[in-house]
């Protein structure tokens, strides 16, 4: 999520590298406080501008979604609604890096040999 009254802060930048660096398949972004700028050429502006600078540090084929603001405690109902649809449509792609390494998570381990020096 990206605060559009504020821009790309550097703590972005750096959870996307993480996201990349860890191999995450799908990245998209949510624009919010949108409502912050009154003339509608500025929201374009502002849209087209961190569009811009979302693709390129992601990619070109990354999705940008717009809120643009909490109006009676709620955020636009389509807005939300065309943000839920594409949640449940998306098609994670399988990287071919995860798939040819082996990986273990551990939270805990215990050895269960008992070496007594024998």
């Amino acid at each position: 999520m990206i605060d559009a009254s504020v821009g790309f802060e550097m703590e972005t930048f750096e959870f996307l590298s993480i996201l990349q660096n860890h191999g995450l398949p799908s990245i998209m972004g949510i624009l919010t406080y949108l409502d912050h700028y009154k003339d509608n050429k500025q929201v374009r502006k502002k849209k087209k501008e961190l569009k811009k600078w979302f693709q390129k540090e992601v990619n070109e084929g990354c999705k940008l979604f717009y809120l643009s603001g909490i109006f009676n405690e709620r955020y636009n109902a389509t807005e939300i609604h065309n943000l839920a649809r594409y949640i449940s449509v998306i098609k994670v792609r399988k990287l071919q890096w995860r798939e040819k390494h082996a990986y273990v998570i551990a939270d805990w381990f215990d050895n269960l040999n008992d070496d007594k020096g024998d």
